[in-house]
This record gives structure tokens, C-alpha cells and sequence, in this order.
């Protein structure tokens, strides 16, 4: 067996343990890997009863009026008190106020956004198992199968 061979050998596992350790780093500490999943959520809900409501004012408005006695007819202009109400809807969920002469709440859609972060745990670095490929023995290069202890660079 030549002794380049060798020293070629442990020259390339020094480059790739020094590759794989450098490639491992963000900014000077070592970073274990992220997984990122986001999902949005579309929750219909039935209309809901109001919680409160508040009569907030009420506002004169001209209501004309045509009035037919004996042939005549005479407008007429009176005053309609339109109240102003606010409703105030509220579930675990969302809570909402609207205002206006008779306001109600037609649809509503609350879109709630999750997002689940899962952080890889570090896996082990040292560990035993069956081995296959070449080997360098005796008669130079040879295949091999066997078990044999190894050291994750990556």
C-alpha cells in the first residue's frame, strides 16, 4: 500500500469535516433547521344576535304628504323622528359595532391565520451501522460489507 493513498484519504475526510462544520454556521453559531407552515383558516358563523344596542339620537327628517279633500289636493310636508341605533356583536372570535337607522349585520367572514413552526431537533452524530463500499487492505482497493461506527459531517 502506497502512503499517498492514505495521506490523501485523510486529507479529503479533514476538507469535507471542515466544509461541513462551516456550512453548518449562521453567524458564528450553530443553527439547527426550521420548518414553517402557514394556514388560513375561513370561519363562517351565522348571524349572530346583537349584544347591545344604543339609541345614539334621533334625527328629524321631511316626509312629504299629499292630502285629496273635495277635489284639492294639498302637500304637506311633517317631520319623522329616524332614530340612529348602534348594535355592538361580539363572540370569542371577533367583535364588531355598526351604526345607522336600522342596522343589521348581513355576513361576516374572520379569516384566522396559524402558523405552526416546527423546529428540527439536532440529530445524533456518532452512531453504528452496516457498512458498505471499498476499503483499503492487503491487496489495495476491495469491496466490504461489514458493520462499522460512523461520523455524521453533514
Amino acid at each position: 500500500m502506497k502512503a499517498w493513498y492514505v495521506i490523501v484519504v485523510l486529507a479529503l475526510c479533514l476538507l469535507c469535516f471542515l466544509a461541513g462544520r462551516h456550512s453548518n454556521r449562521v453567524g458564528g453559531e450553530l443553527v439547527g433547521k426550521t420548518d414553517t407552515f402557514i394556514h388560513v383558516d375561513t370561519i363562517r358563523d351565522s348571524i349572530p344576535y346583537p349584544v347591545y344596542e344604543t339609541l345614539i339620537q334621533t334625527i328629524p327628517e321631511p316626509f312629504s304628504v299629499y292630502i285629496t279633500q273635495g277635489g284639492d289636493t294639498v302637500r304637506d310636508t311633517i317631520y319623522v323622528n329616524v332614530p340612529i341605533t348602534s348594535k355592538e356583536y361580539e363572540t370569542e372570535d371577533y367583535r364588531l359595532s355598526i351604526s345607522g337607522y336600522k342596522p343589521n349585520l348581513d355576513y361576516i367572514e374572520v379569516y384566522r391565520r396559524t402558523e405552526q413552526i416546527t423546529k428540527m431537533g439536532k440529530s445524533r452524530r456518532f452512531g453504528v451501522g452496516v457498512v458498505v463500499g471499498y476499503g483499503i487492505g492487503k491487496h489495495g482497493l476491495s469491496p466490504y460489507v461489514g458493520l462499522g461506527g460512523f461520523y455524521r459531517i453533514w
